[in-house]
C-alpha cells in the first residue's frame, strides 16, 4: 500500500509534538514505535507521490491533471524537506527508492497515454487518498498526545483539499469516487 499526505503530516506531527515524551509509559513507548513507523512509511509515501507526479506532469494533457500533479510535487517535496529534522531524531533517512507498489504502478502508468493515463493516475489518487483520511481521521481520535492531536487534526484538512482535488478530477473524467469520510473529532 502506498502512503500519501497524511503520513506525512502525521509523522511530522508525532515527532516534532510528542518526540520528547515518547518513553514515558508502556502506552506511550507503544504510541511512540507506531509514531515512528509512521514517520518510516510517511517518508517512502512522499517518495512514491513525487514519482507518481513527475509522471503525471510528462504524460498527461490535460491541464486540470498536470495541475494536480504539480501540487503533489510541491507539498510533498516541502514536507520532505520539512521532516529532515525530524527523521534526524527518529534514526530514519528518505527513501532512494520508491515502494514495490509504486513501482508497479509506475510501469502500469508508462504503458498508457491520454485519457486512459489519466483515468488509472486520479483513480489511484482518489482511492490513496480516500484511505488516506479514513486512517488520518482514526490516528487523530487514537493519539493520546494533546499538541499531536492538534497537529493532526491541521493535517487531516491538507489531506481534505488533495482528497476534494482528486476526487473533483475523478468526476471530471468518470473515475468513480466513494463518500468523503467525515471529520474524526
Amino acid at each position: 500500500m502506498k502512503i500519501s499526505t497524511f503520513r506525512t503530516l502525521l509523522a511530522l506531527a508525532v515527532v516534532s509534538a510528542c518526540a520528547p515524551a515518547f518513553a514515558q509509559s508502556p502506552d506511550q513507548a507503544r504510541t511512540a514505535h507506531q509514531d515512528t513507523a509512521f514517520l518510516k512509511d510517511a517518508n517512502q509515501g512522499s517518495v512514491d507521490e513525487i514519482d507518481l507526479a513527475q509522471i503525471a506532469l510528462k504524460k498527461s494533457d490535460d491541464p486540470d491533471v498536470k495541475s494536480f500533479a504539480q501540487m503533489m510535487v510541491d507539498d510533498h517535496s516541502k514536507l520532505l524537506a520539512d521532516m529532515k529534522p525530524f527523521d534526524a531524531q527518529a534514526g530514519l533517512s528518505v527513501p532512494e527508492h520508491d515502494s514495490v507498489a509504486t513501482d508497479a504502478l509506475k510501469a502500469k502508468l508508462e504503458l498508457l497515454t491520454g485519457k486512459a493515463f489519466d483515468k488509472a493516475y486520479v483513480k489511484d489518487m482518489v482511492e490513496d487518498h480516500h484511505k488516506d483520511l479514513v486512517a488520518f481521521i482514526a490516528e487523530e481520535k487514537a493519539t493520546g498526545y494533546p499538541d499531536f492531536k492538534t497537529a493532526v487534526g491541521q493535517g487531516e484538512q491538507v489531506v481534505r483539499k488533495h482528497l476534494e482535488h482528486a476526487d473533483d478530477l475523478a468526476k471530471k473524467l468518470g473515475v468513480p469516487t466513494a463518500p468523503v469520510p467525515a471529520s474524526g473529532i
